[in-house]
């Protein structure tokens, strides 16, 4: 039938957490929701496992494609280099890779959704700097990569900006690479945050 050939199918993949994170994963479920309702298009979403190999991912790309989906989403930096293998096998199907990591995508069907992390971040220093009634703040990234490194780097700047004596607890990551539980633990959060606020 002519209206099914004209359907649009988006596949997205989530990275851990997937739907119901509260946090980006969630931003991309909306997203989706949304087109899935005023653009009338097909969708299906697949979640990611914790401490999977670059390999299910690839997998989970590759499944999406291979179904007929155009375009194909992988959330979050850590499909920027399965998304750049698995578009080379599919050249007609367009993939996005939001939050490409320092936005290096590769092929004519790839395209980044890349941010001024740090930007953002900035404002946030700046506000927290302008709040802090003790003249101490302090920051917490989840995972120890480039990628928060930004919003560490922001955050500092835009307090130091807003006040320049203000004092900057030594920043704090959950973990380091490749453990990605910084991501998906809020007692890791919340006993670093007891930690900054003791101090």
């Amino acid at each position: 039938d002519e209206g099914d050939k004209k359907t649009v199918k988006v596949g997205l993949a989530f990275d851990i957490g997937g739907r119901g994170d509260q946090s980006f994963n969630d931003s991309a479920a909306a997203g989706l929701d949304r087109a899935k309702q005023s653009l009338n298009v097909q969708t299906e979403e697949i979640d990611a496992k914790a401490d999977e190999p670059d390999a299910d991912k690839e997998s989970r790309l590759r499944l999406l494609a291979n179904r007929g989906y155009n375009p194909v989403i992988g959330v979050g930096f850590a499909y920027t280099n399965p998304i750049n293998k698995v578009a080379k096998e599919f050249p007609n199907v367009k993939f996005l890779v939001v939050d490409a990591d320092q936005c290096k995508v590769e092929g004519a069907n790839v395209m980044g959704a890349c941010f001024a992390e740090e930007q953002g971040s900035f404002l946030v220093g700046a506000a927290a700097a302008l709040k802090s009634k003790s003249g101490k703040i302090g920051f917490i990234g989840g995972v120890n990569t480039p990628l928060i490194q930004k919003f560490q780097a922001g955050y500092e700047a835009g307090a130091k900006a807003a006040k320049p004596d203000i004092e900057i607890l030594p920043a704090k990551y959950l973990t380091q690479p490749p453990n990605f539980d910084g991501f998906r633990n809020p007692a890791l959060g919340q006993e670093a945050a007891q930690g900054q606020l003791d101090a």
